[in-house]
């Protein structure tokens, strides 16, 4: 059974917990936030060291999701082994750095929605391509990899567009329900909506513009809305929120 160490039990650690439920590893966590610790050790059956370096010692590779105002300087107090796996999902630390920060382990940077990975559907990217971690993520949902760190850091963008997307979700719920719908029903038919889109972009071949000529005809409803987002700059807007997003990212 392969043992893996999560360094920060905060929110995203949680979640990876619950989504890592039955896939087979041994989880070992750290003391930090110790009331979510010793829940997640009863819940799931996790394991809980008496410090950050017994974790690393004690396991084959470390998951790392401290806060990233203090992780850089616990990660360089750290001691780890030569080749041992260590994947970061700490904002802000680009490979180079956190390679530097564990010596002779071998670095590796991800990002994954969090919540999407607890019920085991939350798509994670990974830099660069590892066997080690692929496995580990994939139990979480589909993985992404990228040798290119440049290209790495657009698509962890979509980290800030996942979160926006629930703001989004509740705003359309909300005049659904202003309408007259039940807080429930208008719940389920929007979630049910989108993720039946999902599945299309996910299991057809044709170009995305061909299915959107599709369903998008002309004159019909679906035109109506686009044309009053466009006319609204709505569709613009989410260009600048990326935008902004990358450049915070991207250093």
């Amino acid at each position: 059974m392969t043992t893996i160490g999560i360094l920060g039990v905060g929110h995203l650690a949680e979640l990876m917990v619950r989504g890592l439920a039955g896939s087979g590893y041994r989880l070992v966590l750290s003391p930090r936030n110790a009331g979510v610790a010793a829940r997640l050790a009863a819940e799931q059956g996790c394991e809980v060291a008496v410090s950050n370096q017994a974790v690393v010692d004690a396991v084959e590779g470390v998951f790392v999701s401290l806060p990233a105002a203090t992780g850089a300087e616990e990660l360089a107090g750290l001691r780890f082994r030569p080749g041992q796996p260590v994947l970061s999902a700490m904002a802000g630390t680009g490979l180079a750095r956190l390679q530097s920060l564990i010596g002779p382990g071998r670095a590796a940077v991800t990002m994954m929605p969090g919540y999407a990975n607890a019920y085991g559907v939350g798509p994670s990217i990974l830099c660069p391509e590892d066997g080690f971690w692929r496995d580990f993520l994939s139990k979480t949902g589909p993985v992404i990899a990228f040798d290119d760190e440049a290209q790495f850091t657009i698509a962890a963008t979509f980290g800030g567009f996942s979160g926006a997307t629930f703001g989004w979700m509740a705003h359309v719920i909300g005049w659904f329900e202003g309408q007259g719908l039940p807080p429930e029903t208008a719940r389920t038919l929007i979630a049910a909506t989108l993720r039946g889109n999902a599945e299309v972009l996910l299991r057809e071949d044709r170009p995305l513009e061909d299915i959107a000529r599709s369903v998008v005809t002309k004159g019909g409803i679906s035109e109506m809305v686009l044309a009053a987002l466009a006319n609204r700059g709505a569709l613009a807007a989410w260009d600048e929120g990326l935008d902004r997003v990358l450049k915070r990212i991207g250093g």
